[in-house]
Order: C-alpha cells, then sequence, then structure tokens
C-alpha cells in the first residue's frame, strides 16, 4: 500500500540532489520534527539517520548566527510539502467535477482534527500559508502501483499545489479533494466547490524564480519561521519579542506538521 510517508521517502533523495544542483552548493543535512517530543530526525550528508533534540537545533542555529566564520553560502532551505497520494479516476460519479471526464486524478484532503492541536491536515496548512514568503504546497504524486516505489524517482511526476489558491470554511464532514485533469494539469480543482487551483511542476516549484516555491532562509530565520508557524497554529498573539538570543524554545517540534523540512547547506570548503 502507497502512503504518503513512503511517498516523501521515495522523493527525498531526488528532492536534495536536485537542490544542490540548482544551488551548486554542497548538503550537509535534512531534518524533520519528529512526533515524539522535543526530537527532530533526519540525514546527514552521508544519508546516514540523525537525530538531535530541539534545544540542540536551536542551540546550533543560535551558535551559527554568532559565529564570525558562518560564510554567506552557508544556507538553509525550510519549506512545508505535503506528500499526497493521488488516485487515478475512471469511473463517474456525484464525485466528479461536472466538467471533467474519464479518467481523472484525485488526491483527498485531510479535514481530520488532530488530537494534539485541534487542527486538520488542510487547516494547519492553511494557517501556514498566511506566513509571508513562506512556501506551503501539496506535492500530489502520479504514482498508483506500488512496483513504482521501487522505480528511479521521477520529480517529473510531481505536481506542486499552491496551498494559498484553496478556499476556505470546508466543513470537516464532508470529502474533499484536489482533482486534475490530467497528470500535468495546470489548474486543478479544489472540490467539491469547485475553485480552481495552481499547480507546478517540482522543478518549476523549486526554481529559484519560482514565487510559491522554498527561499534560502538565514539561521535568524529559520528560527522566526518555526517561531511563526507555531504561532499561526496556536493562533495565539507572538509574545513581546525577546533578544534573538535569549528566548526560550516553545516546543516546536510537538507543533509543527511533518510536512515541515529543513536543508542544511554549505559552501564546497565545508
Amino acid at each position: 500500500m502507497i502512503t504518503e510517508a513512503l511517498l516523501e521517502m521515495h522523493f527525498h533523495r531526488a528532492i536534495v540532489d536536485h537542490f544542490i544542483g540548482v544551488f551548486g552548493a554542497n548538503f550537509l543535512r535534512l531534518l524533520k520534527p519528529s512526533t515524539r517530543q522535543e526530537a527532530w530526525v533526519g540525514f546527514d550528508q552521508g544519508w546516514v539517520h540523525t537525530t538531535l533534540t530541539t534545544e540542540q537545533l536551536f542551540s546550533e542555529l543560535r551558535q551559527a548566527i554568532q559565529s564570525q566564520a558562518f560564510y554567506i553560502d552557508h544556507f538553509y532551505l525550510g519549506y512545508f510539502l505535503q506528500f499526497k497520494i493521488v488516485q487515478r479516476i475512471t469511473r463517474q460519479s456525484r464525485l466528479m467535477p461536472s466538467n471533467y471526464t474519464v479518467p481523472y486524478f484525485r488526491s483527498e484532503l485531510s479535514l481530520r482534527p488532530n488530537p494534539g492541536t485541534g487542527l486538520s491536515q488542510h487547516e494547519t496548512l492553511l494557517r501556514l500559508s498566511d506566513i509571508n514568503s513562506t512556501s506551503v504546497c501539496y506535492a500530489c504524486a502520479m504514482l498508483f502501483e506500488l512496483d513504482e516505489i521501487y522505480e528511479i524517482p521521477d520529480l517529473s511526476r510531481l505536481r506542486c499545489v499552491d496551498v494559498l489558491s484553496s478556499p476556505t470554511g470546508w466543513a470537516t464532514n464532508d470529502r474533499h479533494f484536489i482533482a486534475f485533469q490530467g497528470e500535468t494539469d495546470p489548474v486543478p480543482l479544489w472540490s467539491s466547490e469547485p475553485v480552481r487551483g495552481e499547480a507546478f511542476g517540482f522543478k518549476e516549484w523549486a526554481s529559484p524564480d519560482s514565487k510559491i516555491g522554498p527561499r534560502k532562509l538565514s539561521p535568524q530565520q529559520v528560527i522566526e519561521l518555526m517561531e511563526d508557524a507555531v504561532s499561526r497554529i496556536r493562533r495565539a498573539p507572538r509574545e513581546p519579542q525577546l533578544p534573538l538570543f535569549e528566548r526560550k524554545v516553545r516546543e516546536p517540534a510537538n507543533l509543527l506538521p511533518d510536512s515541515f523540512t529543513i536543508i542544511e547547506f554549505g559552501t564546497p570548503a565545508d
């Protein structure tokens, strides 16, 4: 059975390799918030599994800010990319958009509240998309058979759908989808309304010229992004700002969704 986690693992290495080519930098580390309290998991440049606590991560970021040896070419990418399973639909039903023909493709959105935050996956992404200059997308993988997971990852089979183009106010007791007429459809529909969305090929989304793709972040910007994201998820006003090095860790790994990814890059000499 294909799962969202399996899709993400399938594409991870290809995504990192693409960014290496785009930015001409060395990959150092990829990190994601863990479901376990105060933990981050990922892979280092040798693709060896690595783990650290939130306090360790913030400590490293603060040290990087203070370090006089921190090169301008040392940077991070931070983005929210939620992988979604895509179904090929070959029969007509009441869920099919009125102007579509079979076959078409769709990803079902998750509107089930998370017991930890009270927010669904979709509502969480909507809130995060309000953060200025933050990349929040669904990555709809056009893979339909489990055997395809064992093939060489092909980034052209990912459609990145901008969450900002989604309607708001969907009821949690209804079924909602991202619907594509074809595998490379640039204008999918958010249904059941339906509302026109925006979809991009992965390499278009990941381009330095992309308006919705990830941008280079400094260590300070990574900290601020995580704090902003936690604030949006809590729906609480941000507390008065302390000097950056005096801020306390406020359990971001417990609240940040598993779609959040930090990739650290360095100069060729690192």
